[in-house]
């Protein structure tokens, strides 16, 4: 499950610095084209918001399995190993559950904008697509979280490399 959660994290990474680059190559393009020509692109606001989208539901998993969150240890050092391994467990689980309370919100907007047919205003993608892609991130970054619960929890603090 670890190496398949590691694969998932890999492409979900690769994905996430793809909508990084278009993101950022839109941005350029269309303040160049609005100062040296008077006329900006058709419709980069709506591909930098799916874009922004894209990037951060699916590099979240990279956090979550490297467990690299934003970590406070204030009592790491007044308690027993042992009390510290059963923390970061607990937040393990805590992660897994709050992920999928997430995914499980989400689903009741995505099932709307599919019913009443929503588009973004300037390129009219459907609203539902977009829904799509998030869930489908945020399942995967479950997925991830979960393959964080598997592994063995280490002591030092700062989490594994990406």
């Amino acid at each position: 499950m670890i190496r398949i959660a590691d694969i998932v994290k890999d492409a979900q990474l690769r994905l996430a610095m793809l909508a990084l680059g278009v993101m950022m190559m839109i941005i350029v393009a269309d303040v160049t084209m609005r100062y040296a020509f008077g006329s900006p692109i058709r419709g980069a606001y709506d591909v930098v918001e799916v874009s922004l989208l894209v990037f951060v539901f699916h590099g979240l998993s990279a956090c979550f399995l490297a467990r690299q969150n934003i970590v406070i240890d204030l009592i790491d050092s007044l308690v027993p190993l042992s009390v510290t391994h059963a923390l970061v467990r607990l937040s393990d689980l805590l992660t897994v559950a709050l992920l999928a309370v997430m995914i499980w919100a989400m689903i009741s907007p995505a099932s709307q904008a599919f019913d009443y047919g929503d588009r973004k205003l300037e390129l009219g993608l459907k609203l539902w697509l977009l829904w799509t892609i998030a869930i489908a991130g945020l399942a995967c970054t479950l997925f991830c979280a979960l393959g964080a619960l598997a592994k063995p929890v280490i002591t030092s603090h700062g989490g594994e490399r990406m």
